[in-house]
């Protein structure tokens, strides 16, 4: 068991002994150095003297080479912790960088008072380390610098005693002592002191943090990529190996039988397999971060001696084959159960397996690979895209899974095979035979603060690539962007794509340095999705969305209200996390704007009306229509909502005459309401949370008739119809939208108002398409909404009146030549019909 604690005796002493006793170090070195001269140049003719003087410049020299060295390296407590009870005092791994700073802070703390953590904090800001890591997060220096020394002098009044001091101390370098054993340091390190401060309980440590958004995680992983970027700078380019982060030995010897000389060599699988054990002993492959349970299992399984088959199922970028090559890593470092030791991991080219050859020769090598490996005794075989093995397209391929199913079945070797959640559910889950004779590993995309350690590592090769510096708030920015925005592909490979896309729009600008800015303009311009803060002419917009929409809708006051808060709300970044931007049930009299409003809004808000997504739901009254939303279980259909909104995840969806869909698709659409995710027909989940989500409901339309005709308003009728929506609609459903909106009927006044708008419209056509002005006389214009008008209907007859009465009389004039380019016509009406009359 291992204790560690920590004891400075220095620490103990007086300022003046402190300074006293290194006064004494400094004299005693100058003294050696002295001597050194003496007895090497002065009294070089003694043999005695000389050789005292070569041993004492041996000692200087090493004094001077671990001049900033701790007395001993953290891995010997690593070595020493498997006894059965070790105490080990920090003060001995301290680097004396870091001690020098802590003994600062505690002398200022004792003599001039105030916070000690602050002073240690404004020490530590004097290294390399912080100000680079304060560079590359984005914060401010100097107003970081100034805000630290108004807490200090604000602190000068607290006069900590020596002993809450010390206490302080050794809590603080036990910390520090975790943190650098996590990055796997030498000593302890003023960088680890410096991130061991979040765990402060410092009140103005905690405030200072919080002020300038500083986390702990973010710091940590800046610190290492700062490290990481030293240890390569005198580089031009980075080592292969590992992706850069292990040197690639000089030479590494190829090895074709085990260590025991007890396996067979492979000639046949080694002409059609790539050696992923070769490729992980030159340090080529084995890097991998995330992942741990899926990489545990997968050395579980296969070491046991019965049914040591592992089938790797997720999407295409989410680490299978990183897997895969880290098992081969640990393979040959002997990090490994003693089951797999000195195995090789093979990978087989199926590419080149059937290249060039007929059914026959590939059932034949087949075979014949399947009889080495069985002889060889220390192979793990590896089949990337194993579903090519099993399609039915074909005889070989029938005959190629016929040939490999009994030796998987027998247990003959241990194998791993990797696809796709679709091909998994097209080709190999019907083949009950074969899926049955593999352990299945759901492999997940990474979290989002691995993902960023990953993206960490490899902006060191891309700073290298594109010779532009990447602040480490663009790659966390990236990260959280691609997760939330960009979901048809799984993280890292996600927000590897949208850094680079940055890092190309910014090196074509000319500029040398990557900025978080810089990553949301890349993924605002591939997405359409606003993701940096609304600028001066979007908030105007947004401020004004009320009177924009009613330039284009008559009335609707309560809906137009709703759905511009619920736009605000979105772009300030107040709503609500989880669900939609917002879900609207509209609901009342046909021909009343409910579907309008949804145009105009895509319009305005979402760019143009190809942003709309829309489902007529009369269509979908039956229970088999969810497989047309999700996709087929089988894989063979797509789902046409779910592939909608990964194609346009930022848009209004308008499902048409909800209330005749199918119970069971009312009930899916509960999870999307509450959650904001779907999951489709292959188990992949789609993001809802930047769409408006509008249903649009004639239930009760009758009674809404009824009560019309017989001379009520719809304001009376409201609250009754709302009540009433229950017959349709589970309450928990209608609990989940944002609002459940009643839209009125229209008077005859806001008909000719809407009249209006629709003859300007046709009038705009006719000007861009013909050259033809088009003007109306107030009479004609009163006479086309009468015409138009039903109390039922609403505005839905004035269409057809204009077409009727205006588009078609158009139409004819235009073909037989009697208006052209240039004319000025005014619309006039005598009684029941219309005239055109040219002005000009």
């Amino acid at each position: 068991m291992l204790e560690v604690y920590f004891k400075e005796p220095r620490l103990y002493l007086d300022v003046f002994s402190r300074k006293i006793a290194r006064i004494l170090i400094w004299i005693s070195y100058i003294i050696l150095a002295a001597l050194t001269f003496v007895f090497l140049f002065l009294l070089s003719g003694s043999p005695r003297f000389w050789w005292a003087g070569v041993f004492l410049a041996l000692f200087l020299a090493n004094l001077l080479f671990r001049f900033n060295w701790a007395d001993r390296s953290l891995a010997e407590i690593g070595k020493v912790s498997r006894a059965k009870k070790v105490r080990a005092n920090l003060a001995f791994y301290l680097r004396p960088s870091a001690y020098n700073l802590v003994e600062d802070a505690f002398s200022r703390a004792s003599i001039v008072g105030g916070d000690f953590d602050l002073w240690l904090l404004k020490n530590l800001l004097g290294c390399r380390d912080a100000k680079e890591s304060f560079e590359r997060l984005e914060l401010s220096w100097p107003e970081f610098s100034q805000k630290l020394e108004t807490y200090i002098q604000g602190s000068l009044s607290e006069r900590p005693s020596p002993k809450t001091l010390l206490a302080k101390i050794e809590k603080l370098v036990l910390n520090a002592y975790q943190e650098a054993v996590l990055a796997k340091e030498s000593f302890i390190e003023p960088r680890n002191i410096l991130v061991a401060l979040f765990k402060t309980d410092s009140g103005n440590l905690i405030k200072l943090f919080n002020l300038f958004n500083l986390l702990s995680d973010d710091l940590r992983d800046v610190l290492v990529f700062g490290r990481y970027r030293r240890s390569f700078a005198f580089l031009k380019r980075l080592p292969a190996a590992l992706g850069g982060f292990v040197r690639r030995p000089f030479y590494v010897r190829r090895r074709e039988v085990n260590r025991a000389w007890t396996s067979r060599p492979t000639p046949t699988l080694d002409k059609f397999a790539l050696d992923l054990t070769e490729s992980a002993r030159s340090e080529k492959v084995g890097f991998l971060i995330g992942h741990k349970e899926e990489y545990e299992r997968l050395l579980n399984i296969l070491s046991r001696p019965v049914k040591p088959a592992v089938l790797l199922v997720g999407e295409p970028g989410v680490g299978k084959e990183t897997i895969v090559s880290h098992l081969a890593y640990q393979i040959t470092k002997d990090r490994i159960f003693s089951a797999l030791f000195d195995k090789r991991l093979v990978s087989l080219q199926i590419s080149s397996l059937v290249a060039k050859a007929n059914p026959e020769e590939i059932s034949g090598r087949l075979k014949q690979i399947i009889d080495e490996i069985v002889q060889a005794g220390n192979i793990i075989l590896f089949i990337p895209d194993i579903d090519n093995l099993v399609k039915t397209s074909g005889e070989f391929f029938l005959s190629a899974s016929d040939i490999l199913l009994p030796a998987i079945e027998a247990g003959s070797f241990p194998i791993i095979g990797a696809t796709y959640p679709r091909e998994f559910q097209q080709f190999i889950e019907p083949r009950t035979d074969l899926a049955a004779a593999f352990e299945i590993i759901r492999v997940e995309e990474v979290s989002e603060a691995e993902a960023v350690r990953i993206l960490a590592y490899d902006a060191l090769i891309l700073e290298n690539q594109f010779r532009v510096k990447i602040k480490f708030m663009a790659i966390k920015q990236a990260v959280a962007l691609a997760h939330r925005y960009l979901r048809a592909k799984p993280l890292p490979s996600s927000a590897e794509e949208v850094l680079k896309e940055a890092l190309a729009g910014v090196k074509n600008q000319g500029k040398k340095i990557l900025e978080a800015k810089d990553v949301m303009a890349a993924v605002e311009s591939q997405t359409k999705i606003p993701v940096q803060q609304a600028g001066p002419e979007e908030t105007a917009k947004l401020l004004n969305l009320e009177e924009l929409i009613h330039r284009r809708l008559i009335n609707q006051a309560e809906a137009v209200k709703a759905v511009s808060r619920a736009l605000r709300e979105y772009r300030s970044g107040l709503s609500r996390r989880g669900g939609p931007i917002a879900a609207f049930l509209f609901v009342g009299p046909t021909g009343v704007g409910k579907t309008e409003l949804s145009k105009i809004l895509t319009q305005l808000q979402f760019g143009s009306p190809e942003s709309m997504i829309r489902f007529d739901m009369s269509e979908y009254q039956e229970k088999q229509s969810i497989a047309r939303l999700i996709g087929a279980p089988d894989g063979k259909i797509s789902g046409s909502l779910t592939e909608a909104v990964s194609q346009k995840p930022y848009s209004l969806i308008l499902l048409d005459e909800f209330e005749k869909t199918h119970p069971d698709i009312v009930n899916l659409f509960l999870q999307v309401f509450d959650e904001g995710r779907l999951t489709d027909n292959l188990g992949r989940l789609v993001d809802f949370k930047n769409t408006i989500i509008i249903a649009t409901s004639n239930a009760h339309s009758e009674f809404i008739k009824t009560e019309i005709e017989q001379g009520r308003i719809m304001e009376s009728i409201a609250e009754e119809l709302k009540k009433k929506l229950t017959d349709y609609f589970k309450p928990e459903l209608i609990n989940r939208f944002s609002a459940v909106i009643v839209f009125r009927s229209l008077n005859l006044e806001e008909i000719v108002a809407i009249a209006k708008l629709q003859l300007n419209d046709l009038a705009k056509i006719l000007r861009e398409t013909h050259g033809i002005d088009l003007q109306f006389e107030e009479e004609a214009v009163r006479k086309i909404a009468e015409l138009g008008y039903d109390p039922v209907f609403g505005a839905r007859p004035l269409r057809q009146v204009i077409s009727d009465n205006l588009r078609g009389v158009l139409a004819e004039k235009i073909l037989r030549k009697e208006i052209s380019r240039g004319n000025t016509l005014k619309l006039k009406s005598e009684g029941e019909k219309f005239e055109f009359r040219i002005t000009n």
